[in-house]
């Protein structure tokens, strides 16, 4: 059992770790093959989303290409992209120094927009400080006679406005309202947005005047009118205005509205909800502008100094016309793109966009719709939280795989884009689904393994039985042929000593001495056809034979034999049993090795039946006792060569332990079968049955 142990069951345990150590380095290695191949699914993923937002920057950049002025209609498209793109926030311009161009703020408080007041000639000049006197004299008809006068062709047109405010100054103080209307109307006419003045801007005193003329003489329809449109050339203008001068005429303009609100019609109603929007977005661009010089100027300023070459951004090999920048300034998160300005006659050299925080989730979405893994594997967007941001609906699933954008990392906010599993995770299960057939292949081998040493340990088993009764085999053997050698020595010197002088004692002692050589001999009979069994040496001499005289031999032959022990051989002999052809001697051999266990199994009442009888196609050959009995499970193990079933009650039987092994291989090599019927305690009756529907003289002589 050592050696099996050494030599068959630590190889197959040290095989079977070998294999499952393979198994398991397999599973790991498709585990890491997935994983890159899910990784490199990933990585293409979060390009082609980041490829496809820097081609919607892009072509914003491109649409807000500014012209070689800026006009009105181009700040206007400026912030019609603002309110209807999903992915500028802000648009920015700057010159090339580096100033903000847009968004706008007010006009710095640089004084008067008159520069050339003091170089008109002494004789305009006179005209107008005459005409100023007056005025402030009270002489009113006499200062417009001087004002009239200081007209010339000559004039600039701030001159001009200078003149006209003053004319419409002098008109309103006299009470003529209605001429007072035309000029401050023709300041407004010919002022188209430049804003001259002296302090406050003429087109600004203007507008004012003419609603405290429609409300003096209360045209209601026409004050709400003057209202609107000065309210509309307040906010579109406000960058050529003052800080101070914008609030000033804001606050009339809008005391004024909220008294007449209730009055304007829905055409004045939608125009005053496009007015106020347009506020609105003005102050967004004042508070942008600030944010602008305060946080992200300086980065802008120090990565142009740093990238620019030749007018172009050294971003990367790939995309040199767009530089991003991100970062976080006071808890606000932001990210631009700009780009160089190919226009060489514009003022503007850099042009600039916010993006809106929720682009990069609107370009998973759209690229998502597009492409998707199979069901079982999707591609989400996760907060910080790992929460399924995009698509909807998978809050339950499994993360597998997480990667954060590279270009796009601040602008993300902390998301990352991952693979997500609907069920359980493919890392396990692909692997597993994969490795089945390994283990099936192990399992296979671990199997076929138990068997074998199930086979040998029963083998080793049943050898270690084997060599146990050969052992007891060459005991009883040497027992029973020393029994009978003992009794046939001591009867031969008692007989040779002279101590026996009878004729009738020698004749018993003769007797005796013939029995036990009978004895000996049909043991030694025994032996050696079982080896020649064995070898497969054993030959038969087959001939024409009576079953019943046979039989009947042999039970005179045993009678002889067990006489003096009391035995008691019943018989039914059927006498005109047909001719059966067989070896006469190994039959009778057969039959006696059943006649001698019949005896040696019995009880103190030795009765012994045997009987033989026509039955169908078949002789049939009976020997029963009434002894021991055989239990079922000897029953099937008794045939076995040097096999032995136990006595209940502990009684030694002598026996060599191959009678019922020769019997068997004699009755089956005569074409017969052999059986045994018993009951513990009741006895046994072995039955044997040779056919003789078939040739049974056609049997192998080996």
């Amino acid at each position: 059992m050592a050696i099996f142990v050494i030599a068959v069951l630590f190889p197959c345990l040290y095989l079977g770790y070998l294999g499952l150590k393979s198994i398991k380095q397999e599973k790991q290695w498709q585990q890491q093959l997935v994983r890159e191949n899910l990784e490199r699914s990933l990585s293409l993923t979060i390009d082609q989303i980041e490829s496809k937002l820097d081609d919607q920057i892009r072509a914003s950049l491109r649409q807000i290409s500014p012209p070689s002025n800026l006009t009105e209609a181009y700040i206007n498209s400026l912030r019609n992209l603002k309110t209807q793109s999903s992915l500028v926030h802000d648009v920015f311009l700057f010159d090339k120094e580096l100033r903000l161009v847009f968004p706008k703020t007010f006009r710095n408080e640089e004084g008067s927009q008159i520069k050339n007041l003091n170089t008109l000639r002494p004789q305009e000049n006179e005209h107008l400080h005459a005409g100023e006197h007056l005025e402030v004299l009270g002489k009113l008809e006499e200062a417009l006679v001087e004002y009239q006068k200081g007209f010339s062709s000559t004039l600039s047109k701030s001159v001009h406005a200078a003149l006209l405010s003053r004319i419409a100054r002098c008109q309103f103080k006299k009470g003529d309202y209605e001429n007072a209307r035309r000029t401050y109307q023709m300041i407004i006419d010919e002022d188209k947005n430049q804003f001259y003045g002296e302090g406050m801007p003429y087109v600004l005193v203007a507008h004012l005047q003419l609603i405290e003329i429609a409300e003096t003489k209360r045209l209601s329809l026409d004050v709400r009118s003057q209202l609107l449109n000065f309210y509309r050339l307040l906010v579109e203008q406000s960058d050529k205005l003052e800080q101070a001068q914008y609030s000033f005429c804001l606050d009339q303009v809008q005391s004024r509205l909220q008294h007449q609100q209730q009055f304007l019609s829905q055409y004045q109603r939608a125009t005053l909800d496009s007015i106020v929007r347009l506020e609105k977005e003005i102050k967004d661009e004042h508070v942008f502008r600030d944010f602008l010089q305060i946080n992200i100027l300086p980065e802008i300023k120090q990565e142009i100094n740093s990238k620019l070459r030749d007018s172009r951004f050294n971003n990367s090999a790939e995309r040199k016309d767009i530089q991003y920048l991100s970062e976080q300034s006071d808890s606000i998160a932001w990210t631009i793109g700009m780009r160089v300005n190919d226009d060489l006659k514009s003022p503007i050299k850099f042009i600039g966009v916010r993006i809106r925080r929720n682009a990069l989730p609107d370009a998973v979405r759209t690229v998502l719709k597009e492409s998707q893994p199979s069901e079982e594997v999707r591609i989400a967007l996760l907060d910080t939280a790992e929460r399924t941001l995009v698509p909807d609906g998978l809050s339950a699933a499994t993360v597998v795989l997480i990667k954060p954008f590279s270009r796009f990392e601040e602008l993300a906010s902390g998301t990352k884009l991952a693979l997500v599993a609907i069920g359980e995770n493919p890392l396990e299960t692909i692997s597993s689904k994969s490795l089945i057939i390994y283990y099936i292949l192990l399992g296979s081998v671990i199997v076929l393994i138990a068997f074998g040493i199930v086979f040998i340990l029963r083998d080793i088993s049943r050898e270690e039985r084997i060599a146990v009764m050969k052992s007891e085999f060459i005991a009883n053997v040497s027992h029973e042929v020393k029994t009978p050698i003992a009794t046939i020595r001591a009867l031969a010197e008692n007989l040779n000593e002279g101590w026996v002088t009878g004729q009738e004692k020698q004749r018993e002692y003769f007797f005796l001495i013939e029995r036990e050589a009978k004895r000996l001999t049909h043991l030694v009979e025994n032996i050696l056809d079982f080896s020649r069994i064995e070898k497969a040496k054993k030959t038969y001499r087959i001939e024409a034979t009576s079953m019943a005289d046979s039989t009947k031999k042999v039970i005179e032959r045993f009678r002889l034999l067990v006489d003096v022990d009391g035995v008691l051989i019943k018989e039914n002999i059927e006498n005109d049993l047909p001719l059966l052809m067989l070896d006469a001697e190994a039959y009778e051999q057969a039959l006696l090795n059943l006649l001698d266990n019949a005896v040696k199994y019995s009880r103190e009442e030795k009765v012994i039946e045997i009987s033989a009888r026509l039955e169908d196609d078949s002789i049939i050959v009976a020997v029963a006792d009434h002894g021991i009995g055989i239990s079922k499970k000897d029953s099937e193990k008794i045939f076995e060569k040097f096999y032995r079933s136990p006595i209940p009650d502990g009684r030694k039987i002598p026996g060599s332990g191959i009678g019922l092994t020769l019997v068997k291989e004699i009755i089956e090599a005569h074409g017969g079968t052999i059986k045994v019927e018993s009951k513990i305690g009741k006895g046994s009756t072995f039955i044997l049955s040779f056919p003789i529907s078939k040739d049974n003289t056609k049997m192998s002589d080996g």
